[in-house]
């Protein structure tokens, strides 16, 4: 296994771990739910998209690794003239642009939604939820999986 692939497992590891805090605090009611989804989406966005960068390098079997991922197919350097991209790349590619990689990728909010000034109590985080960020790191066991077969075949 290539040290990026380690780094990517690691990764999402951590994502699991956050998640699984994210989980246990809600169930506690320790805070508002808007509270704790700002404060523990950041963190495990910043995790799933650290293991999926890090995975992107794994797919172009990348020795020289940089301090930190990149976090979509843009910002990964040009292969050198002659040498293609894997097809692997242009799947990602083809998911950051309309699939679920596309919204784990979108922007957070700053900082806690304002209450309205209307009747309702109650008020709209902006961050997705647990539940879709459990399901992005699903989906990257998954595709890491299947990926890493046909990285494993050169």
């Amino acid at each position: 296994m290539s040290k990026a692939r380690g780094l990517a497992n690691h990764s999402l590891y951590m994502a699991r771990l956050v998640l699984s805090a994210w989980t246990v605090t809600h169930a506690k009611s320790v805070a508002p739910a808007n509270a704790l989804d700002a404060a523990f989406a950041p963190a495990v966005r910043l995790h799933l998209l650290d293991a999926y960068g890090w995975f992107l390098l794994a797919t172009l079997r990348a020795t020289q690794l940089p301090a930190r991922p990149p976090h979509c197919v843009a910002e990964l350097a040009p292969q050198p003239p002659g040498i293609a991209r894997p097809a692997e790349v242009s799947e990602c590619q083809h998911l950051e642009q309309e699939g679920w990689l596309a919204h784990l990728q979108a922007p957070l909010p700053l900082g806690l939604a304002k209450r309205s000034s209307g009747m309702s109590l109650a008020v709209e985080s902006g961050y997705p939820d647990v539940g879709m960020y459990q399901q992005c790191a699903d989906r990257f066991e998954v595709l890491f999986a299947r990926m890493s077969d046909a990285i494993d075949e050169y």
